[in-house]
């Protein structure tokens, strides 16, 4: 082996820029973290080049604070057969019609927890569905009504003898009606017709087919038995066409518990064969692996035959996600058994619908019923180790689901109560938030780990984590984020503003475009913590040749921070504070005239440091902006440094 003595005092200036910016990593040391991501950054998203730079503030645009408690859920979707959209609320015990300039209550009487709802079409008029611990109400955009009321009564057997023998099955009880009907083929000698059942509840209504071959109610000329199920007329009713049934009867028996199946679910999801035409029900507590589904744009008539067992009865359905034609079924982690299934719809050998489930391999669970979202295509849930996509419809392969958040997982998993996390998908990005902290994933960013497979499915998405999210719930329609909080307030993401008071939190709807709504937002990125590639020499950082390139916005400034041999999200007690520089563009579209700008150049904007750190071994750069209603970001940092000695201990 060959020894050559190094000279490291000859060794000239160097130069490191840091950009073509990324993500955060969480998931390693700060001195490990590649130099395009940050090891800490807070408030900071993508924009469309994928450079970092300030997220959007939000706002209050409904307070009910006062009387009320938590928002329990948010909706959009159709309601009435003119296409109409409307958003709906679901805050404390009541349900709201509202939109950015109002909210109007149409319903009192709900429970106070968290509701599932839905919008469905039947064959003329589109409806609002909600069912929240016993109540199950549909809104047609002028009123409220209960669904029960109203349940459809279907006619569970034909071509009855009049001894209630004989007759075929035809459709199966209504779990949310405790009324049914039978039809029976009358003779010209039986007077008694006797139910399937007895003793029933009620006996509501007798038919007669008449001459013109239709039904008419009669209330004479008979007696009801609801002891012995039976009605007794007084005389007897040959039907007037040869094998055509005439006599129809509806009455109610209550089967304990079989309403509370339906009303009791948590979890809402449309789905069928073909279409979305059915709704899927789960997340009942009393029955977790169950799930109950509706008859075709019927959701009003659950089936008691229409249900599924999903794998281990005491693992529950956390939720639905659609891949292709299939529909997959997430449960909670089980170490002995699946927690992931597929159902799909086929035709048996008479032409009938069916479902089928396939049970797939053992794998990772679902933590959380509201974490559940599709970002783009790609189906994604919330698990006990990360955001976890489910990438393929053969779900027997040993690779059925990827972790796509492995760099905000140390963080993101961390959080307590993390079953109570909300999710949604918008504008490409997929949010997560529980605790007030939000972890976003970026879908047109994404990035392959070393020493891992490249068969297009393995890749990560580029991550960001943001505070003071208050999210309890969110609502994402179109370009629109809203969300509501647990004390009762609806807010909306300030995407509809044009002036940089965007850029401020906990702000109001009726506060002026002026600078004065909200709060600053806390916006930070830091560069990795550089050994500069030899942690093992002390190196000097120069007074010139080191700056911080930002983003031209009207109103925009940073603070700079450098540390010296520190470690991560601790900068704020080892930082050395460089500079705090103001970079304005002059504009008449908001001019502050205590900050006034003679700037018209709207390029990047360059920030030079002109301090120098002697005798470091590694160095950080920790950029931040905490200003009320400005704009932030970074396009560059540029470090000149010279190598010294080396270190020592």
């Amino acid at each position: 082996m060959i020894t050559k003595e190094i000279n490291v005092k000859s060794i000239p200036k160097k130069t490191i820029v840091y950009n073509k910016f990324r993500g955060v990593d969480f998931s390693t040391d700060p001195s490990l973290v590649d130099r395009n991501r940050s090891p800490y950054a807070v408030n900071i998203i993508s924009d469309t080049a994928g450079m970092p730079e300030k997220r959007l503030g939000w706002r209050c645009i409904h307070d009910l604070t006062a009387g009320e408690k938590g928002v329990n859920g948010l909706y959009y979707g159709d309601i009435g057969g003119q296409g109409g959209k409307m958003m709906i609320a679901h805050i404390g015990t009541n349900l709201y019609h509202f939109s950015d300039s109002y909210i109007t209550q149409i319903y009192t009487g709900l429970s106070d927890q968290k509701s599932c709802g839905f919008f469905m079409k039947d064959e003329t008029t589109s409806y609002f569905y909600i069912i929240c611990n016993g109540n199950y109400l549909k809104y047609d955009g002028n009123s409220v009504t209960s669904v029960l009321t109203d349940a459809y009564i279907p006619t569970v057997l034909i071509s009855k003898n009049p001894d209630g023998t004989g007759g075929t099955v035809y459709e199966s009880v209504n779990l949310i009606s405790d009324s049914r009907c039978e039809s029976f083929l009358g003779n010209a000698n039986d007077t008694d017709y006797y139910l399937a059942v007895k003793p029933v509840t009620s006996i509501d209504k007798v038919e007669i087919r008449n001459a013109a071959g239709e039904w008419t109610t009669t209330t004479t000329g008979f007696t009801a038995d609801t002891t012995n199920g039976k009605v007794a007329f007084t005389a007897p009713h040959a039907p007037i066409v040869a094998g055509q049934d005439n006599v129809r009867i509806t009455y109610k028996k209550t089967v304990s518990g079989y309403a509370n199946r339906i009303l009791k679910c948590t979890i809402a999801c449309k789905y069928g064969y073909g279409s979305s035409n059915r709704v899927f029900l789960s997340g009942n507590p009393d029955f977790k692996a169950y799930d109950w589904y509706s008859d075709i744009y019927r959701p009003d008539y659950f089936p008691d035959t229409a249900f599924s067992v999903v794998g281990d009865d005491n693992t529950a359905i956390m939720g639905y996600q659609k891949v292709g034609k299939y529909l997959v079924i997430v449960k909670e982690s089980n170490n002995q058994d699946s927690t992931i299934f597929q159902r799909w719809g086929g035709l048996d050998e008479d032409g009938n619908i069916q479902f089928y489930i396939e049970q797939g391999a053992a794998g990772i669970g679902a933590i959380a019923k509201g974490g559940f979202s599709t970002l783009l295509d790609e189906p994604l849930f919330l698990s006990t180790r990360g955001v976890m996509a489910i990438t393929t419809t053969n779900i027997l392969a040993e690779r059925t689901i990827r972790n796509r958040s492995f760099y905000i997982d140390s963080f993101l998993l961390a959080e307590p109560n993390l079953n109570e996390a909300v999710a949604c998908e918008w504008n490409g990005y997929y949010l997560v938030c529980v605790n007030g902290n939000c972890y976003v994933l970026d879908s047109r960013n994404k990035s392959y780990r070393k020493n891992h497979s490249y068969d297009g499915t393995d890749y990560l998405y580029e991550a960001y984590y943001w505070n003071n999210i208050p999210a309890n719930c969110f609502l994402s329609v179109g370009e629109e984020l809203f969300f509501g909080t647990a004390d009762g307030r609806i807010c909306k993401f300030n995407t509809d503003k044009n002036t940089l008071d965007k850029y401020n939190d906990d702000g109001f709807k009726t506060d002026p475009d002026d600078g004065s709504d909200g709060t600053a937002i806390v916006a930070v990125w830091s560069t990795t913590n550089d050994d500069d590639g030899a942690s093992y020499l002390y190196k000097t950082m120069q007074k010139k040749g080191c700056s911080i390139t930002i983003k031209p916005f009207y109103k925009s400034s940073a603070e700079i921070y450098v540390v010296r041999d520190g470690n991560g999200e601790t900068f704020v007690r080892q930082a050395f504070f460089v500079k705090q520089e103001a970079m304005d563009i002059l504009s008449f579209f908001d001019v502050d005239f205590e900050r006034f700008s003679f700037i018209t150049n709207d390029s990047p904007q360059d920030i030079y440091l002109r301090k120098k750190f002697k005798k470091y071994k590694r160095l950080q750069f920790v950029v931040r902006n905490a200003e009320k209603s400005e704009g932030f970001g970074i396009y560059q940092i540029a470090k000149t440094f010279t190598v010294g000695n080396f270190a020592k201990k």
